[in-house]
């Protein structure tokens, strides 16, 4: 019989290196990095290729991997999920409650991690509880009932080892007669129907700044106004005020060295543009597009990040486009 296999996925922060390292008394190889970006706030470090431990159970050796949580580390979910634990077991999914948007992290990493492997048994442990009350059981229950997932599902402290042990264990239970057991989100095609060109692409994976993005972006409270600007440093659409949209053409104007250093369509790079007592401006760079978001200092930058880092995610994957 072949050794166990258990891949965890989730957002970052969700506890994923955690769980690992508790159940196999930090017996476990990581590989991890300082977060530069929105995670910051929550986590100085993050897994950037993946987590792996041998955990030796009951005399049975189970194989775990913790994978990353940034979509830009997406080629290390395919890679897991296609190559490494192909023949997983089953998948524990791990939330944040205390992040900003569970249903909808529950809905992407769903999407994102069942479409290799879309009959494999899945568990759900949210962590975080302790920290933000909401949602709770029955609203997670409810999302689920929603998705027409059945997954068993555990409110759990990652460094627990008990807690951790009761995910495994519902990986593990034999399959009883007549009850479902592994997720299946809905997903028509398989894998030997995916091209290679499919499978580990990454140009077209990262969102763009699409107009039903940029409408999501707007939605965000303190943010007062938005403009896209293209190669040319012409606007293409913008809801800034006049002297807004002007303070933001004269700083971009200057970057025009800083695009022609981005050559992977699936980068960004960011700045900030501080405007005095009005606020600030995130400025983000992806390929031959310029989003200017202007938001008030009601929210931190950090958060504003965060929360264009999680719409970008959604979009490309959740929402359709527009028409």
């Amino acid at each position: 019989m072949k050794d166990p296999k258990i891949v965890f996925f989730g957002p970052v922060g969700a506890g994923k290196t955690t769980a690992i390292a508790t159940i196999t008394n930090n017996n476990s190889a990581t590989t991890e990095a300082r977060i530069s970006d929105t995670g910051l706030r929550r986590k100085s470090r993050t897994t950037v290729a993946m987590d792996y431990a041998l955990l030796e159970n009951d005399g049975q050796r189970i194989h775990l991997y913790g994978t990353p949580g940034q979509e830009r580390f997406r080629f290390m979910w395919e890679m897991v999920s296609t190559e490494l634990a192909q023949d997983c077991s089953g998948h524990i999914m791990l939330l944040d409650n205390a992040r900003n948007h569970p249903r909808k992290d529950l809905e992407f990493y769903l999407h994102n991690f069942t479409i290799y492997n879309p009959h494999t048994r899945l568990v759900i442990g949210v962590t975080g509880s302790d920290l933000v009350p909401t949602p709770t059981r029955a609203d997670y229950a409810a999302w689920l009932t929603e998705l027409e997932i059945k997954a068993p599902l555990f409110f759990i402290d990652a460094r627990r080892a008990e807690d951790i042990q009761l995910l495994i264990d519902q990986i593990l239970q034999p399959e009883l007669p007549g009850h479902a057991n592994a997720c299946d989100y809905g997903v028509s095609q398989t894998e030997e129907e995916i091209s290679l060109e499919d499978l580990f692409a990454t140009t077209h994976d990262y969102p763009l700044f699409t107009p039903a993005l940029i409408t999501e972006i707007e939605s965000i409270g303190p943010v007062t106004g938005a403009a896209l600007l293209n190669v040319d440093n012409q606007p293409e659409y913008s809801s800034l005020k006049h002297h807004q949209l002007q303070q933001l053409l004269t700083f971009t104007a200057d970057l025009p060295a800083v695009r022609r250093r981005i050559d992977d369509c699936g980068s960004i790079e960011s700045f900030t543009l501080r405007t005095g007592t009005e606020g600030y401006y995130l400025v983000m760079l992806a390929d031959n597009q310029v989003l200017g978001v202007h938001c008030s200092d009601q929210l931190s930058l950090l958060t504003l990040k965060q929360e264009i880092d999680n719409r970008m995610q959604w979009s490309v994957n959740l929402t359709p486009s527009p028409t």
